[in-house]
């Protein structure tokens, strides 16, 4: 008998000899390319800077084009093609989300023992209690559950799908309403973040999602971050630069909070954008060529750094490519959890912490067979392909107003389209882009008719990819989800 208690204890003792790290993710709203110190050095960013310089700091890391996508693939480990996520993004009167039957990340670490914390945004599904974060392996919620909001009011700043002259109130704690404040959302994010933090209990390991509001679009910014660029007399860079001051000190917050609880050494914080700019009106993408919700690399190629003491060596720029997918399953196998063989993800744990080769050669970034407005891109080894519009924001915006190279120096302008009803749209045109990104990160030369044997090479592999495709989620806008029948405020229950 004793013989078998002591083996029971070995067993249990080698179980647990890598303890499952904590895992802090954030997600920062539209961050371009050209809003990090370590690319601007007009932006003072000196916390993200320290924290990229002293971890892994990654040249190539891609995204999705746009929001919900994006965050389907972090929590799927699946292109967004292949579960019916492709199309656009999802809007506040849609009366759909992410599949109910996929098995979510939060989930997943639930089972083996975390802790599960979502702050920020969802933009996952709404229509129905079902779709929302607590019902999808979140413990706690706290943030909007829509698409996005205005810093102080709270107030969803949708515009492109929204059929209602009222925009609605969106802020939850869990499932119930944060009562309106003129807080700063940033800040509540923050302070909410601190008191998880402070008051989690170590012996369980936490994953904390953090997805930050800003930069985003809209320029409300705290006066005294604007004042820190009072030398620049462009309003509209000097609000912006003022949020990614702000931005900064945040996650530096974040990170004292960590340090206080005495949990940071054994925390892996990961920092990255949810997709580019919308350079036309607010921050820059630059070098790289498109604005978000294009197929072009200042939509997808973000800026992106790790930290912590997990990472065996740090200091250095990660060439390697990785996509937010593999993020699913690299924090997976972290957590001791072996990833489906089904998914698309891939462990980059060896990439990130021990500067090895990416296992990674090929990328989807996105298969769209829209009847109206289809498109698709890949890329393989340094050759990407894209085919089709390259704008999945038509009829909304038309790629004309999407697809140039913006910096804070050009006039910000507003894409979008008024809409009418009945109204005769431009036919997207159909482009086809090659594009070697190694030699050409700013997608500038099209070489498609010089190799129209890579063309057809990597058309081939994207049918090979399309066979995969499903049926987008129904996008059908339904009045029933109108604010204004739940007292103003975005609430699920009409779907």
């Amino acid at each position: 008998m004793a013989i078998v208690v002591l083996a029971i204890i070995v067993i249990v003792l080698s179980v647990h000899k890598t303890k499952p790290p904590h895992i802090v993710f954030i997600l920062a709203e539209d961050l371009g390319w050209n809003d990090v110190g370590w690319n601007n050095p007009n932006v003072k960013t000196p916390v993200l800077n320290r924290l990229a310089a002293e971890g892994v700091v990654f040249n190539w890391t891609y995204v999705q084009p746009m929001c919900t996508p994006t965050r389907a693939a972090l929590m799927t480990g699946y292109y967004p093609f292949t579960i019916g996520m492709q199309h656009q993004t999802i809007w506040n009167l849609q009366k759909s989300g992410l599949p109910l039957e996929l098995k979510l990340l939060p989930e997943k670490l639930q089972e083996v023992g975390y802790i599960t914390h979502n702050i920020g945004k969802w933009h996952l599904g709404h229509c129905s209690w079902d779709y929302t974060p607590t019902m999808r392996g979140f413990d706690s919620h706290y943030g909007p559950l829509t698409g996005g909001i205005t810093h102080y009011g709270k107030m969803s700043t949708e515009k492109c799908g929204l059929s209602t002259t009222n925009l609605g109130y969106d802020f939850r704690d869990d499932t119930g309403v944060v009562q309106d404040t003129e807080t700063y959302a940033t800040i509540m994010y923050v302070e909410r973040a601190i008191k998880i933090i402070s008051e989690h209990y170590p012996s369980y390991p936490l994953y904390l999602q953090i997805s930050l509001d800003i930069p985003g679009t809209v320029l409300e910014v705290p006066p005294e971050f604007e004042a820190k660029y009072s030398h620049i007399p462009d309003e509209r860079t000097r609000k912006y630069y003022g949020i990614l001051s702000l931005m900064d000190e945040v996650v530096g917050n974040i990170t004292n909070a960590l340090n206080l609880a005495g949990i940071s050494k054994d925390t892996l914080l990961v920092f990255m954008g949810d997709n580019g700019a919308m350079s036309n009106e607010a921050g820059s993408n630059w070098p790289l060529r498109g604005s978000v919700g294009t197929l072009f690399e200042g939509a997808v190629r973000v800026p992106a750094f790790v930290n912590g003491e997990l990472i065996k060596q740090k200091g250095y720029v990660n060439n390697g490519l990785i996509h937010i997918v593999d993020w699913h399953s690299t924090l997976l196998s972290l957590a001791g959890i072996k990833p489906e063989r089904s998914i698309d993800g891939i462990n980059m744990w060896e990439t990130i912490s021990n500067n090895k080769r990416s296992p990674r050669t090929e990328l989807v970034y996105n298969i769209d067979n829209d009847n109206i407005s289809s498109s698709a891109a890949i890329r393989i080894d340094d050759y990407k392909l894209i085919t089709g519009n390259t704008d999945m924001l038509y009829p909304c915006r038309l790629a004309s107003n999407s697809d140039g190279w913006y910096t804070f120096e050009n006039e910000s302008f507003d894409a979008f389209r008024s809409q009418t009803p009945n109204e005769s749209l431009p036919l997207p045109r159909d482009f086809t882009y090659l594009f070697n990104i190694r030699d050409d990160p700013e997608e500038r030369n099209n070489t498609a008719e010089l190799y129209p044997e890579i063309v057809d090479r990597l058309r081939a592999r994207l049918d090979v990819h399309r066979k995969r495709l499903e049926e987008p989620i129904d996008s059908t806008l339904d009045p029933a989800g109108d604010p204004s029948n739940y007292g103003g405020v975005w609430t699920p229950g009409w779907c």
